[in-house]
């Protein structure tokens, strides 16, 4: 039987592939997420879309070794390798998360040969107050990434204003929460807060400035919001800085006595005020026990639990501190769901 002839030229004899040109991609931007269990870098162009990306899961490291700086090294390795080849020549780099993998991802993007340009970076180890507000619209990305460490940062060159900015023997001092915490009478004192009507009262307020005023999405007035509220999500076990500050309290305390005034008799407004500010007192010293204490019984274990997930997972629900009633009101009620592991 003859075989059939071939004829040059015909498209079965050639490869599809080779008549495929080659993305040539100049700049692009870099984007490391470091965390305690993964290190992923993603690799897009200057619109966004993804070009190259690599973690240290797929390149085959398992457990904690997907943690480790020689795993982030070598999938930042793996992700850059194939960018270079489509000729990128400038990147911008943008690292987040506190993971080891950090320092080696970078030096390994550093070997590629890349010019790199880098966004503005805090330096922990200078006063932050007038670093944030460099930031810009990576504040809010920033402030959600906590640092756990009992020891907070500095926030002033002076020393008279790092002393003094909190003006903290005011109502009730720090050193009087820690000192209830340590003889753990908070755990009863946070059950009875929950059925406080003054506390209802004072949660609610609270929940409401929350999501409207110190969670509230900033590229603008970064130093302002870090220092009302945005320190103690970056620095969440920071015993110092917990509470609201007692000057900024001591400033707000006149038009809620207005507002109380407003709607009650000139006999009734001392006694509303008072109770007003009792909740609020009894709010912070709950909020206090919370972070620092270690409950003992279910109802303040399954508060704690409740408040260090919106610190630490879902920051953008779960603003309730002595119940999650208002969270159910608002719609803020965060879902149980886990989130899906990093591949």
């Amino acid at each position: 039987m003859a075989k059939p002839i071939l004829r040059i030229g015909s498209r079965k004899n050639t490869r599809s592939g080779s008549r495929k040109n080659v993305r040539r991609i100049p700049k692009g931007v870099i984007h490391v997420q470091a965390s305690f269990n993964n290190t992923i870098v993603t690799v897009t162009d200057v619109r966004g879309r993804v070009i190259s990306w690599s973690s240290a899961g797929t390149c085959g490291f398992r457990g904690t070794r997907r943690g480790t700086p020689f795993a982030a090294q070598t999938a930042a390795g793996n992700a850059i390798r194939a960018v270079v080849d489509q000729g990128m020549q400038r990147a911008e780099v943008r690292i987040k998360g506190p993971g080891l993998g950090r320092d080696a991802a970078l030096r390994a993007i550093r070997r590629s040969g890349i010019l790199l340009s880098f966004g503005f970076t805090v330096d922990h180890n200078k006063p932050l107050v007038f670093q944030v507000g460099h930031l810009g619209e990576s504040y809010e990305e920033w402030v959600h990434q906590p640092i756990v460490t009992k020891e907070g940062p500095r926030f002033f060159h002076s020393d008279f204003w790092e002393v003094h900015k909190f003006l903290s023997p005011f109502l009730f001092s720090n050193r009087q929460c820690q000192q209830a915490s340590d003889l753990h009478y908070l755990d009863t004192l946070a059950m009875e807060t929950v059925l406080d009507p003054y506390k209802m009262v004072g949660d609610s307020c609270n929940l409401v400035a929350s999501c409207d005023l110190v969670h509230l999405q900033v590229s603008k007035g970064n130093t302002a919001h870090y220092l009302l509220h945005g320190c103690h999500h970056k620095h969440p076990m920071d015993h110092l800085r917990l509470v609201f500050p007692p000057a900024a309290t001591a400033v707000l305390c006149f038009p809620f006595w207005n507002l109380v005034k407003l709607f009650a008799t000139p006999s009734t407004t001392p006694a509303l005020f008072g109770g007003g500010m009792l909740g609020y007192v009894m709010y912070d010293v709950t909020h206090y026990y919370l972070h620092h204490a270690q409950p003992t019984r279910a109802v303040t274990k399954n508060l704690k639990k409740y408040h260090l997930n919106h610190h630490f997972r879902i920051q953008d629900k779960g603003f309730g501190i002595t119940s999650s009633l208002w969270d159910i009101v608002f719609g803020t009620l965060p879902t149980t769901k886990a989130p899906k592991r990093e591949q």
